[in-house]
């Protein structure tokens, strides 16, 4: 962990540690009025005010805490040595690159984000093809199978939209598990061909808007959103769309973009709030 980094973690966690400090202090002293006044008789609208005040002090600091320090926190993850930091995380022309790998042909970024993810399960179907220790290889005579990627960890994970489609790309090298089944039985729909070798740590990184079966929004801690994806050949997403795009201001554009993304999953599905 560079110096960096971790004065930024730090500070993080002082802040964090802080807000709740401070929301502890203010629910402290509202039950000791309330208990000193009701020993006293008839409470005066003062300090009714005055209690309303402090009390909501100490929920601004709570959702402060919660909402905006805590998303940070949880990014902030042990990382050997040789992996990126947070500041190359934090940072809309890394973002850019990475997404770029995996958007189709002539198609362009249109907005980008950090998010986090929480459980990740993607099933793709190909053909014609030969399994090896990290790719598929195309072969005439080779098997039909159904690959399933899945991730149940918290990990950082950028996600953006072009003209028609939808690009995830990993912060940072992930492991996940991999289930193969020969010879499913399903029909042509939905089957890829395997034309040339296809690694699967490049698998499930782009699919068409068109494909979003349905996303379920859910408002989090003050501003925070909620994603649950589901896509038509059952691959779906659990994420974590914070309201800001990390210490440092390495993603000025995180709010705006944020908001195009939600906009276009709303326009390409049946968008439920919950």
């Amino acid at each position: 962990m560079n110096d960096e980094r971790r004065k930024s973690r730090n500070v993080t966690i002082v802040l964090f540690l802080l807000c709740i400090c401070t929301a502890l202090a203010c629910f402290g002293i509202f039950i000791c009025i309330a208990v000193i006044s009701r020993s006293q008789g008839p409470v005066s609208q003062q300090m009714i005010t005055v209690s309303k005040i402090i009390v909501m002090t100490g929920i601004f600091f709570l959702v402060l805490a919660f909402g905006h320090l805590l998303p940070i926190l949880i990014s902030y993850k042990n990382m050997r040595k040789g992996e990126s930091d947070m500041s190359e995380i934090f940072d809309e022309t890394n973002m850019r690159e990475a997404l770029d790998r995996y958007i189709p042909s002539g198609e362009t970024l249109l907005a980008g984000i950090h998010a986090i993810a929480r459980e990740i399960n993607i099933k793709c179907i190909f053909s014609k093809c030969i399994r090896t220790e990290h790719k598929l290889i195309p072969d005439e005579n080779g098997v039909t199978a159904e690959l399933s990627k899945k991730k149940n960890s918290t990990y950082d994970i950028y996600i953006g939209i072009t003209q028609s489609s939808l690009v995830f790309s990993d912060c940072e090298t992930q492991m996940y598990l991999y289930e193969f089944k020969e010879n499913p039985n399903v029909g042509q729909a939905g089957i890829q061909e395997v034309t040339s070798d296809i690694y699967f740590t490049d698998i499930g990184k782009c699919f068409p808007l068109a494909d979003i079966q349905s996303c379920e929004i859910k408002k989090g801690w003050m501003g925070s959103v909620k994603c649950r994806l589901t896509m038509k050949n059952g691959s779906y997403f659990r994420l974590l769309f914070p309201k800001l795009g990390g210490l440092g201001g390495g993603m000025p554009h995180h709010t705006k973009y944020r908001e195009a993304i939600i906009a276009q999953l709303n326009k390409n599905t049946h968008l439920t709030d919950i």
